[in-house]
């Protein structure tokens, strides 16, 4: 039996215990080897830093048991023939859960949150099948046609290079990570160096898997440490079948991007969740600016939106940090080394997320349902007028004299 592709991770996340004054200088190196090496290399972990594979494994482990880390494998969609879209939708006023709704119609979501800032409404990614855009781009269409949406908008991106946890910036005296804006603002117009390939514009989006390389992405997502035992367990696949899959279509075939270390380094109330848009005057600019987010705090992970010099991405910030931040960006403005940004607010107590949705693939082809899309979105605007139609009539009924 294959398990659904939606999973609690979120609710873990929100209610988890964060790093913030629980780490020392020992916990931020293995994390940051973590992030290098993999979660399946502790003993490698261990022989680098020069301590004993059993400290490496207590340290990791009482840290998952914490919800301090998690463990999480980013796919590498291209690889697999879908498109990444960041999406921006402002509801209608009052309308916020029912446009969440419709949002859902749409299956192959991988992040669904609620957004306020010049976006009041939702917002999300997707991985949409390459031949399949405009189908997307109809399907939005059709929600601001209903009177749900007044406006959105798409930024179709590379795949998401998830950013490691580095030490940098960790402050051993105070337990947990500073930061420096003006030594990130110098950095920015002098650091060099080439983009790693996630942020390179891919010529083509092929379909190098077929459907068992999809459903190991799919529990990979869910849990980078899941051993291949584990995956044959769950997906009711040969052991022998899953590793055979693993080594020579998996790895070969370049459908993993990285194993993502995800850390949250101070308690959710006292922080804000963002998505970011970076717009800049060429690509070298742009390179630069993202290349000096690789060993910072603040950074999730990020994309470079298709056809532009430009940059989106996740960042999570304290709340005495945010102003700070947005400062260092004026300041990076008037440097001429940005040319502008925006941002959204992400609700971090309203967001799902789901694993790519292997639902839809088959004989080694995604199967988009256009017609399908929006015939759902016309059965969830008639409940909803159907809803309204009966609270009205209560209304009335119980309506004192």
């Amino acid at each position: 039996m294959i398990p659904s592709h939606t999973d609690s991770l979120d609710i873990k996340i929100r209610d988890a215990f964060t790093a913030w004054k629980k780490l020392d200088e020992t916990d931020v190196k293995i994390l940051e080897a973590l992030s290098l090496l993999g979660p399946r290399n502790l003993a490698l972990i261990a022989k680098q830093l020069k301590i004993s594979r059993e400290k490496v494994a207590y340290r990791v482990k009482r840290m998952l048991s914490e919800s301090i880390l998690f463990f999480h494998v980013n796919a590498y969609i291209t690889n697999i023939g879908l498109k990444k879209a960041f999406v921006f939708v402002e509801a209608t006023p009052g309308l916020e859960d029912l446009l969440m709704k419709c949002l859902r119609a749409n299956g192959f979501w991988i992040l669904l949150y609620h957004i306020y800032g010049p976006y009041e409404g939702c917002g999300g990614v997707w991985g949409i099948p390459k031949e399949h855009v405009e189908d997307f781009h109809s399907f939005l269409q059709s929600i601001k046609e209903m009177g749900v949406a007044r406006n959105f908008e798409v930024l179709w991106s590379t795949c998401f290079e998830g950013i490691p946890v580095k030490s940098r910036w960790f402050s051993v005296e105070h337990g947990q990570w500073m930061f420096n804006w003006q030594e990130w603002i110098n950095e920015v117009g002098k650091i060099e160096g080439e983009l790693p390939y996630t942020l390179v514009e891919p010529e083509d989006w092929p379909i190098n898997a077929d459907l068992v390389d999809v459903l190991i992405l799919k529990e990979l997502e869910k849990d980078g440490r899941a051993s291949l035992a584990d995956i044959s367990e769950a997906l009711d696949i040969p052991h022998s079948n899953i590793k055979y899959h693993y080594f020579n279509h998996v790895l070969k075939n370049g459908l993993i991007e990285d194993y993502q270390i995800e850390i949250y380094r101070f308690p959710f109330p006292l922080c804000e969740l963002l998505i970011f848009k970076f717009e800049f005057d060429n690509y070298e600019k742009m390179k630069k600016f993202a290349l000096s987010l690789h060993d910072k705090p603040f950074m999730i992970f990020m994309g470079k939106v298709l056809g532009k010099n430009a940059l989106a991405g996740q960042a999570f910030l304290p709340k005495w940090e945010f102003r700070r931040f947005t400062a260092a960006l004026s300041t990076l403005i008037r440097k001429g080394l940005l040319k502008r940004y925006e941002y959204v607010f992400e609700d971090m107590f309203r967001t799902d997320r789901q694993t790519i949705s292997y639902e839809f693939f088959e004989n080694g082809r995604w199967n988009y349902d256009d017609q399908q899309h929006h015939e759902d979105l016309r059965k969830i605007l008639e409940e909803e007028l159907k809803r309204k139609s009966t609270q009205e009539k209560d209304t009335q009924i119980h309506m004192p004299p």
